[in-house]
């Protein structure tokens, strides 16, 4: 069963953890964050850390939001870092991203499978356009930056 933006969700193991990932984009990204363990480039790396998660309250009516982060990312620093995969970006997202940056100091990075400036996805691409100053960095084509060599690499 596909959610509300049509994405499939995929059980995987990813080296030693097995996760319900909500889409390919997360699962995709949880084999690209594991090549780069393996390679000693990042310490290691969390899926949907509850630890993590955060409620505010927000919009006129002060109603309570609540954020769970995709992944958390220990670099070889030991700096946490935020990362956040989104194949649809909506404006609630952005409103989740921008608390959270608020709230805490981890950093955040935003990956999109393929935003690009566009008549289909304007709104999405001019809202992360706002919230780039919020945040670490925004990888915009994940598919062709970060996938395209490890392809051979997913189930799915």
């Amino acid at each position: 069963m596909s959610n509300k933006y049509g994405a499939q969700p995929v059980t995987a193991q990813v080296g030693e953890q097995t996760c319900n990932f909500r889409s390919k984009l997360e699962y995709r990204y949880a084999v690209y964050l594991q090549t780069l363990k393996e390679s000693g480039h990042i310490k290691d790396w969390e899926y949907e850390p509850l630890h993590m998660a955060i409620e505010f309250q927000h919009g006129r009516y002060n109603n309570t939001r609540k954020y769970l982060p995709d992944f958390v990312v220990l670099n070889n620093d030991d700096i946490s870092e935020i990362h956040e995969c989104k194949g649809f970006f909506a404006g609630l997202d952005y409103t989740k991203l921008k608390k959270y940056s608020e709230m805490h100091g981890n950093p955040i990075v935003l990956i999109f499978a393929r935003l690009t400036n566009c008549k289909s996805s304007g709104a999405q691409f001019r809202r992360a356009e706002r919230i780039s100053k919020h945040i670490h960095r925004v990888v915009w084509r994940a598919d062709r930056d970060l996938f395209q060599p490890i392809r051979f690499m997913f189930d799915c």
